[in-house]
């Protein structure tokens, strides 16, 4: 009975390492541009197989976009690791490292699940305006679950500034022919993408010599960009809601008082104007892009771990106490459905190439600083 017990826990091992070898990465769908990597309906692997995690008690490290642990994109990350964590039985650590070298730590880590990547669509954005190789293209990476959506990516002014939003500020350059208005953004972002939209719809409205006095200037974290505001060596930043709003509250120091408008998206709840109903465009339609936040694995991730992160994230999604904690600070968690990975990957896929569509027909940065 020993023996065929070993005998047949052998063959067991001998299939799985065959399939295992044998999996590698899915390639892209190249005819449709959908970045799909791995089947989503391969079982689980190694200790997954007795409904254990694979990631129990080990040490899981996630990296984001951004160097700034006070940001949307470290807050989204931090609540996300801890949920996830929790369900899967691993201890997770946020490392705020930046995009660029975010995406190579991705790109060269094993594909065991120790490592993982949660940003937004700034991920896919940089590669397409050039800020940073096509290595890091989707196709090149594993695309994982949705994990949050964050509709208040905004413009800041100080509270002082004469105008209101963005459609009162593009008035305002034409009504004032020696005034520029400068924007502080970061190569690459959601906020380039967005800023190119406004600046595309001035041209529309106003023509070139006013669109012409709109000046980009370029790169500081969220941090960096306030204090530029603060000092008069900018006069609108792009940054996130949650991280400006306390400058807008009564009883702020003057030099530090702020207005946010003209968010990315529909953020319900903070009176603060969204660039669609700021009557902005983009091809006749009225335009909104909110942050969308999800997970990148490695090209060669393990896709039995991916399909273990991949459900333990549909959980967490259905988690009441992180369906309010998100909604705390005015982010929406996805539902399970959403963050399924190849509802994700078609959804991350469509909006690249919205982000495609619009990066085609946009000035370079040469023209915009």
């Amino acid at each position: 009975m020993k023996f065929r017990k070993l005998t047949a826990l052998l063959l067991s091992a001998s299939m799985a390492v065959g399939l295992l070898a044998g999996c590698g990465g899915t390639p892209s769908n190249t005819e449709t541009g959908t970045p799909s990597t791995g089947d989503p309906g391969t079982e689980a692997t190694g200790s997954a197989a007795s409904g254990e995690s694979s990631l129990k008690g080990k040490r899981v490290r996630v990296v984001i976009g951004s160097t700034s642990t006070g940001g949307d994109s470290y807050m989204i990350a931090d609540m996300v690791t801890r949920y996830l964590g929790e369900e899967m039985g691993f201890n997770g650590k946020v490392d705020a490292i930046g995009n660029a070298q975010a995406l190579d730590t991705i790109s060269k880590a094993k594909g065991d699940g120790t490592t993982i990547m949660m940003f937004h669509d700034m991920a896919f954005l940089s590669v397409l305006f050039g800020a940073v190789s096509e290595d890091y293209a989707l196709e090149n990476l594993t695309v994982g679950p949705r994990i949050g959506v964050n509709p208040g990516g905004c413009f800041v002014a100080k509270a002082d500034a004469p105008y209101n939003n963005l459609n009162e500020a593009a008035q305002w350059l034409a009504d004032n022919p020696g005034e520029d208005l400068r924007v502080n953004i970061e190569s690459g972002s959601a906020s380039h993408l967005d800023f190119v939209v406004w600046y595309m719809w001035v041209q529309e409205q106003y023509g070139d010599e006013v669109a012409s006095r709109i000046k980009a200037l370029v790169g500081g974290t969220t941090d960096e960009k306030k204090q530029r505001l603060w000092d008069g060596n900018t006069d609108i930043i792009y940054a996130d809601y949650s991280s400006c709003v306390e400058f807008t509250k009564e009883g702020v120091d003057a030099q530090l008082a702020m207005k946010l408008f003209d968010t990315c998206g529909n953020l319900e709840g903070s009176g603060v104007i969204s660039m669609a109903d700021d009557g902005i465009t983009f091809n006749g339609k009225p335009f909104d892009f909110n942050k969308d936040f999800f997970m990148l694995f490695p090209k060669d991730m393990d896709e039995g771990i991916l399909n273990e992160i991949a459900a333990a994230m549909q959980k967490v999604c259905e988690n009441p106490d992180f369906q309010a904690e998100m909604a705390g600070l005015l982010y929406s968690a996805v539902t399970a459905e959403e963050a399924d990975l190849e509802a994700s990957r078609q959804f991350i896929s469509d909006k690249r190439d919205i982000g495609q569509e619009i990066i085609d027909v946009a000035p370079g940065l040469d023209e915009l600083t």
